[in-house]
């Protein structure tokens, strides 16, 4: 089975957020590269309603196969945890409006103070709200091995490797699936124990690449520090057919994205090749 490839285009996201780029002129982008789809963030929806976005799918070159949210389900607050569960809720309809299969979700920051088992029940409970709401527009949930967006203050709570695994121990009672990131858990160390306990939930990959763990700086894919083939090798060993997104974090212009992808499909293939 032909391994699909996409994107996530992580350091163009100033130009989605000015108007500069479109969805349609990022698939038409995407196309030329040689890619078989595109991922966006939600952010992009931002002012666009659900009719425009059914529209706009019509005019994509490439379909939209999963859609980045960021949801922050470990905030001490109820109620900030019931406004990001509505507001994560409300941006379904716009994934399914764009077609997309997945919607990543994220647990949420590492709130000083917070003991681990609360926030663990609390994003236990933010995933299980949303998981009906999901079904209904034919979204599958992911849990990423998640480390910071740019946004929130403090890192995720499950970058680490003891609490992605206690959460991951918990979440995985719910029709719940993974995006592993090769990034993320290279950050961490034992990447191989962390793909070991999801194994056979892994939907998708998240290739990505570190020039640096301390401090995290990420790089083109192929460029850094990860043995993104071994990961691959890995997956694909334990039976993954899923998308493969790069998620594009180089800040190198279109020259980085263009080499990201080369890169991304040397290591398929080479992993492919063992």
């Amino acid at each position: 089975m032909e391994t699909q490839i996409g994107c996530l285009p992580v350091s163009f996201y100033p130009r989605f957020l000015s108007g500069e780029w479109t969805i349609p002129g990022w698939a038409s982008l995407a196309k030329s590269l040689g890619l078989d789809y595109i991922d966006v963030n939600a952010m992009f929806f931002e002012g666009i309603s659900v009719e425009e976005l059914s529209k706009t799918r019509e005019a994509l070159v490439l379909p939209v196969v999963m859609v980045s949210a960021y949801s922050d389900f470990t905030h001490p607050d109820a109620e900030v945890r019931r406004r990001e569960v509505e507001k994560t809720v409300k941006c379904f309809a716009s994934c399914r409006a764009v077609g997309a299969r997945y919607v990543r979700l994220t647990a949420g920051q590492l709130h000083p103070g917070r003991k681990d088992a609360d926030a663990i029940r609390d994003v236990y409970a933010c995933f299980s709200a949303c998981l009906r709401p999901a079904e209904e527009s034919d979204l599958t949930i992911l849990l990423e091995n998640h480390s910071k967006p740019g946004a929130w203050q403090y890192n995720d709570f499950n970058f680490h490797r003891e609490r992605f695994l206690s959460l991951w121990d918990k979440l995985k009672e719910l029709p719940v699936s993974i995006n592993f990131d090769t990034a993320n858990a290279w950050a961490l160390g034992d990447w191989e124990e962390l793909l070991d306990a999801v194994s056979g939930r892994v939907a998708t990959l998240h290739i990505n690449d570190l020039s640096s763990i301390s401090p995290l700086a990420f790089c083109c894919a192929g460029e850094g520090l990860v043995d993104i083939e071994a990961m691959l090798r890995a997956a694909f060993r334990n039976g993954f057919q899923g998308p493969v997104t790069i998620e594009e974090a180089s800040f190198d212009g279109e020259a980085g994205l263009r080499r990201a992808v080369l890169n991304t499909k040397k290591l398929i293939q080479a992993a492919r090749r063992v």
